[in-house]
């Protein structure tokens, strides 16, 4: 399902932003400090995919990128697909190249874009809303989600977060579909303050 495909993605923005509101106040103060004069960031990534039909996990390599000035997200996955969030529209191109319908009508989507403009804004605390969160009992740095939004619940059960052991950045997520299949991004060290022109948010 293309909504799900695009959801998914998606998320990893929408989480970490909404693991830091839903944080202790000092938590949130170094995510948003250590991220204020951030403008530009690419993040290499390895998607395992876990589905029931399925012996073997699918894998896939791609990579993020993020322009706060120009509020634009590439999500690339490498030979196979392109997802750009650029001047208020979701934009998808297939393996071939061809631009795919993202679906606008629908109301998931709908909710993903309003998020995604809160995020690139810089409006965080909007995101409580998306959230259940629980914190990991024994102090590490790990989240557990669940959603909130209705929408988003149609097809993600709950969304397991690592961060790095500074806290600076992701270091895996894991999302289990309403089906019981499983998507896990392991992330590699951001590049932060990378080249990224406008061509990078304009399609493949």
């Amino acid at each position: 399902m293309l909504l799900m495909r695009i959801l998914t993605p998606a998320c990893l923005l929408i989480v970490v932003a909404a693991a830091a509101v839903a944080a202790d106040a000092n938590l949130l103060d170094r995510v948003q400090a250590a991220s204020k004069d951030i403008a530009t960031v690419r993040v290499p990534f390895v998607q395992e995919k876990k589905l029931a039909i399925l012996e073997e996990p699918v894998i896939t390599k791609g990579v993020i990128e993020i322009s706060r000035p120009l509020s634009s997200v590439r999500w690339e996955f490498t030979g196979r697909s392109v997802l750009i969030f650029s001047k208020g529209k979701v934009r998808r191109w297939g393996a071939e190249g061809k631009e795919e319908s993202a679906g606008s009508n629908d109301p998931g989507l709908k909710s993903f874009h309003d998020q995604m403009e809160a995020f690139l804004s810089g409006d965080w605390n909007g995101l409580k809303s998306v959230f259940d969160v629980v914190p990991d009992p024994d102090g590490g740095p790990l989240l557990k989600l669940t959603p909130k939004n209705k929408d988003i619940g149609k097809y993600i059960s709950r969304i397991d977060l690592r961060f790095r052991d500074d806290l600076t950045a992701p270091a895996r997520m894991t999302l289990t579909a309403t089906a019981g299949d499983e998507t896990t991004y392991t992330f590699s060290d951001p590049e932060v303050g990378a080249d990224l022109p406008a061509s990078r948010f304009s399609g493949p």
